[in-house]
């Protein structure tokens, strides 16, 4: 790349590095067989509903999406009610896809994004590419976020305030009063958004609903996901909900064509596979409670999660010791020094069988230790 002009925003980006493959790791192991607990995916796969739908769209793959988007979103505004329509609802591929869509929509000129420390880390990635300040605030000693500080943080050129419920990678979740009064603070020139791809997991009655500050036109943005209890990681198809005037500003982001019509209409019928979410819900709600309970028996340290996750904090052997020591044994786990946590790992609730395996994994990798 000698004599090119390089962008010196984004040689600041560090790399977003995926959590190992199966296949990669049988391969560099030589072991047999693998199982993936680490990038918080369906354990039941995907929606039928869904897969039968993009089966029966595959003859029309070389046309180009025709108005696929627009039936998502009067799907989706009917799911939801409370008078939303089309217009509060913006597609994108992928969740992530509509993050960047928010980064590069405010964060152009510089400016301030305020992010948890510990949380998912493409929210700072995405404003540092763009050109933007990444403020970080300190959890609190609960490893909740501290919305306290967050407001505190705020300034004339604070653009963006990003917030993950349940975070990624504690799965704990915001309160509805916390967020009431945190919302109450701020002033006009910011823009909320709650980054709530695993919504659809949370138990917890006094969550934050979101959604009714789209409803009172405030400066807030909703992202949320198809990949998780609708199965479908592999289509990325996402999507945002927030006032129609701002939605109508996002989508001057939007790339022609940027989602195809195989994965909408696959994400559009798996809306109506009611059955096949309330399966995923129900597992995941069940196998969460055993890998705690299992983990808890060992003395290992983890968050009451209300997503599709355990973080597993200060383990035996060192967080980096018990991934590598796990992973040896087949068992592929995601280790949080990239989200800010550099003696913690993830793990994805998997089916029953797999989540006994990971335990016993973990029980003969710390008695190996001792």
């Amino acid at each position: 790349m000698n004599g090119l002009r390089l962008n010196s925003q984004l040689l600041r980006v560090p790399l977003y590095i995926a959590g190992k493959c199966p296949e990669q790791v049988c391969q560099e192991l030589g072991l047999g067989e693998v199982i993936k607990l680490c990038s918080n995916e369906n354990p039941l796969g995907p929606s039928p509903m869904a897969v039968a739908a993009l089966r029966d769209a595959l003859p029309q793959a070389h046309c180009y999406p025709g108005i696929v988007e627009l039936e998502l979103k009067r799907r989706l505004a009917t799911c939801h009610r409370n008078g939303l329509t089309e217009q509060h609802f913006i597609v994108g591929n992928g969740a992530t896809d509509v993050l960047r869509m928010v980064a590069q929509a405010f964060i152009f000129d510089g400016g301030e994004a305020i992010v948890d420390r510990v949380t998912f880390p493409l929210y700072a990635l995405l404003t540092t590419m763009y050109g933007g300040d990444v403020i970080k605030v300190e959890l609190r000693a609960n490893y909740r976020s501290d919305l306290l500080a967050m407001g505190d943080a705020v300034t004339p050129e604070t653009r963006i305030i990003w917030l993950c419920s349940p975070n990624n990678p504690t799965g704990l979740v915001l309160s509805q009063a916390e967020v009431d009064e945190f919302i109450g603070r701020l002033p006009e020139h910011v823009v909320v958004v709650f980054d709530e791809a695993y919504c659809e997991y949370v138990t917890d009655p006094n969550c934050v609903d979101s959604l009714r500050y789209v409803y009172q036109g405030r400066n807030v943005i909703v992202v949320r996901s198809f990949s998780k209890t609708s199965g479908l990681a592999n289509l990325r198809v996402g999507y945002g909900i927030a006032p129609p005037d701002l939605v109508e500003y996002l989508l001057h982001t939007v790339l022609p064509f940027n989602t195809g019509a195989l994965p909408i209409v696959a994400a559009t019928a798996s809306l109506e596979d009611h059955a096949f979410h309330r399966r995923s819900r129900e597992l995941v709600q069940q196998e969460r409670a055993f890998l705690y309970a299992g983990l808890s028996e060992m003395g290992l340290t983890c968050l009451p999660s209300q997503a599709n996750y355990l973080l597993v904090l200060d383990p035996p052997l060192g967080a980096p010791g018990l991934v590598d020591a796990l992973l040896r044994k087949g068992v592929i786990v995601r280790p949080m020094a990239g989200f800010g946590l550099p003696n913690a790992f993830r793990v994805t609730v998997g089916l029953r069988e797999q989540n006994e395996r990971f335990l016993a994994a973990v029980r003969t990798a710390v008695m190996d230790a001792v």
